[in-house]
């Protein structure tokens, strides 16, 4: 028996099983010995008989507001995100209704329904804050109706880089001075600052907002990626900077840049900037991390570095999205050697030039015709 599941605790040197319906707990005792499939099936009946997973009295919003209060989820870095999505299931479910009422078929519905209007990526975040709720609050063993449900086909990882010169002349059309009223003090705009250290390190918008001065050694020109969370999780790094990444964190240590920000305000800043330099229309603050990840990979071929420096798990498949950017260049200096190759056979008198037949034909017709004159 595991020590840590679901519904079972030990208790008088036995299990006691467990399961909450309604807002009642029921509870049984067994042996030590007795297997885990005889619990789980109790606990499964209890469920089915009383009237479905476990629910609070006040409605699908207030166990939404339960499981945000839980301190593992409040202490989760896309907090703010997880309560946006599950707002909108309780705006399309319904706030009011036991949560043991709601189906599959309802949530596969509104799964489409968002399919029509939204990306593939957004709407399999969201189905993933609902899975995650149910399993919070009901137990990861007990029947989850959100895992009825089609998970969203995922796009192929595309190519996001952008080349460094489109880069610069975006991070020149974002504005140096905060807009103000006319008379008051203007004051520097963070947001330039911010994107440059992005585009030139590689670093997460959501780490970037933990950099503390200490995290940052100018002088040997090196910086320490924070621990991440996302995925698999990736323990924290110290890193070298370039010399296009060290001016960029030299400017925003003498601006004071460090704390918390508006990520949204930050992309609306950078697209502001995108849009004054025509430039295409579908690039996104993100594609600043995924240009440096792409043009290291150009400049070292090896994704094992290209990990390290973006702050990645190891062995993540993730990183493979980098080489990407990547493959064009290779493919098109694969097609120049080609051509280049070709072009050297031709002059050194390997590859017949079929062009020239139709003139040896023409000499050899005058010549005879020459001959017969004569």
């Amino acid at each position: 028996m595991p020590r840590k599941l679901t519904g079972v605790r030990r208790k008088r040197k036995g299990w006691q099983a467990y399961v909450e319906v309604r807002g009642k707990l029921y509870t049984r005792q067994y042996p030590l010995e007795t297997p885990l499939s005889e619990i789980r099936e109790w606990r499964a009946t209890m469920k089915k008989r009383l009237g479905g997973r476990s629910s609070s009295p006040y409605g699908f919003a207030a166990d939404v507001k339960t499981y945000l209060a839980a301190p593992e989820v409040t202490a989760m870095p896309s907090i703010k995100q997880r309560a946006s999505h599950l707002a909108l299931w309780v705006e399309a479910l319904g706030k009011d209704r036991a949560r043991g009422t709601i189906t599959a078929t309802e949530i596969e519905a509104v799964l489409q329904e968002w399919l029509v209007k939204l990306s593939p990526v957004t709407v399999d975040h969201r189905r993933t804050a609902l899975l995650s709720l149910f399993v919070k609050l009901d137990g990861e063993d007990a029947a989850n109706p959100v895992r009825a449900t089609k998970k969203p086909k995922l796009p192929e990882p595309d190519a996001r880089d952008i080349d460094y010169a489109t880069i610069a002349r975006i991070l020149a059309a974002m504005p140096t001075e905060q807009s103000a009223k006319p008379g008051a003090v203007k004051q520097l705009s963070l947001a330039k600052l911010r994107a440059a250290v992005i585009a030139y390190t590689g670093i997460p918008p959501g780490s970037l907002i933990k950099i503390q001065r200490s995290d940052l050694d100018l002088e040997a020109g090196t910086f320490r990626l924070p621990a991440r969370a996302k995925g698999k999780g990736a323990r924290a790094r110290v890193l070298p900077l370039t010399a296009e990444g060290l001016a960029a964190f030299k400017a925003f240590d003498a601006a004071n840049a460090y704390g918390e920000f508006a990520v949204e305000a930050l992309s609306h800043s950078f697209k502001r900037a995108v849009r004054r330099v025509k430039a295409d229309p579908r690039v996104r603050l993100y594609d600043l991390r995924h240009s440096f990840g792409a043009e290291l990979y150009r400049r070292t071929g090896d994704l094992a570095t290209v990990a390290r420096f973006l702050g990645h798990a190891d062995g993540s498949t993730v990183t493979t999205r980098y080489a990407l950017g990547a493959n064009a260049d290779v493919d098109r200096a694969a097609a120049d050697a080609f051509d280049a190759a070709r072009a050297a056979e031709q002059v050194r008198g390997k590859i017949p030039n079929r062009t020239r037949k139709p003139a040896r034909r023409r000499k050899r017709r005058i010549i005879k015709r020459l001959r017969k004159a004569s």
